[in-house]
């Protein structure tokens, strides 16, 4: 009897089997090229480059300051002792009454007066009728109290007289005051500064006298003149 064998699109099962075998064989042979593309594409490819980063900027390092020393440091004060002679200006001269030593410009020529004990004026003539004038004088008054006696002299002023200020004022080791007046002479204003030095009961004034406009220019020279006032011993 003939044998027949089964047909499949016209291919017995043999056929389909050896057609199946081959596709497969195929297909992994395009498989194969296909991994052995993408291994060649990627070969080629050309890696990116890293990108450069910035070194950081590293901040300087502080420099540490030293913290103060807890214990402070004291300067060494140095004291220049004044020396009466240096309070006389080159060219003055030497004026005396007892033990009293006083100063004056040798623009200052010593006067005769009943008022003072010792009077000087200056030998250049003013023009607004005003000599500047120096005197000295000394009282013994029962006030203890050199601001008292200030004071009780104050109200014995006359309206032409106005006051303008009392301070204190160096003099040696003396207590001593200075009061700056302003005075209506003969209806010339003039400035008046008057020292007071208290030494135990006695009391000494030195009484300088400009005109008013001149005074605050002349208030210099009359306070080196007070400054030079003395008792000897």
């Amino acid at each position: 009897m003939q044998n027949r064998q089964r047909r499949y699109l016209g291919m017995t099962c043999g056929q389909i089997i050896v057609l199946v075998c081959l596709g497969l064989v195929a297909l992994g042979g395009i498989g194969f090229v296909i991994k052995l593309m993408g291994n060649e594409m990627a070969g080629s490819t050309v890696p990116a480059q890293p990108s450069l980063v910035e070194p950081a900027t590293l901040a300087p390092v502080p420099t540490e300051t030293p913290l103060p020393s807890s214990t402070p440091v004291i300067p060494t004060l140095t004291f220049t002792a004044t020396t009466y002679e240096s309070l006389i200006p080159d060219g003055w001269i030497q004026n005396k009454y007892n033990k009293v030593e006083v100063w004056t410009p040798a623009d200052f020529s010593k006067k005769t007066s009943k008022t003072f004990l010792l009077y000087w004026e200056d030998k250049n003539a003013s023009a607004n009728n005003i000599t500047v004038s120096i005197g000295l004088n000394k009282d013994t008054p029962t006030v203890a109290d050199l601001d008292d006696y200030i004071q009780a002299g104050l109200k014995q002023f006359t309206p032409e007289t106005t006051f303008l200020e009392k301070k204190p004022f160096s003099i040696g080791t003396y207590e001593a005051k200075r009061v700056k007046l302003q005075v209506i002479i003969s209806n010339i204003t003039a400035g008046e500064a008057i020292y007071f030095i208290k030494d135990g009961g006695t009391i000494w004034t030195i009484e300088a006298l400009s005109t008013y406009d001149e005074f605050h220019d002349w208030l210099l020279t009359f306070d080196k003149i007070a400054r030079t006032f003395r008792i000897n011993p």
